[in-house]
């Protein structure tokens, strides 16, 4: 039943989420991959879906993963851009470590191009 609800919501905040222009600046890269292909190979690196984080408008998938320091996240998201995927990323405070820090933007930042070449090998 949660479940159930958690995916309703999500659903609700993606038909009315607007502010994908926030989420732009960490446009990473254009994959061609079904989201299972995403999910699939995403998740053995340690990424999570991520249900509970802010939903833009044309997002379908969202994952993040711990960083080592066990303080940080990474976080990717998949866009449905008129038939093109779009991938976008950033490094930040991760959430249940703080949540006003993370909230605030603490340490937000890009990924780095070492990062994005990471996973670009991957995707």
């Amino acid at each position: 039943m949660i479940y159930k609800l958690i995916r309703w919501s999500r659903q609700l905040r993606i038909i009315l989420g607007g502010n994908k222009d926030r989420e732009e600046r960490f446009e990473l890269f254009e994959v061609s991959l079904h989201i299972l292909d995403f999910r699939r190979k995403l998740i053995p690196l340690g990424y999570q879906e991520n249900l509970f984080s802010h939903t833009f408008k044309h997002q379908i998938f969202t994952v993040r993963k711990l960083d080592k320091d066990g303080k940080h996240q990474y976080h990717l998201r998949l866009y449905d851009d008129n038939g093109r995927m779009i991938v976008t990323g950033h490094w930040e405070r991760d959430y249940f470590v703080s949540q006003k820090e993370h909230m605030d933007g603490k340490d937000l930042r890009k990924l780095t191009k070492k990062e994005i070449t990471e996973l670009r090998r991957v995707l």
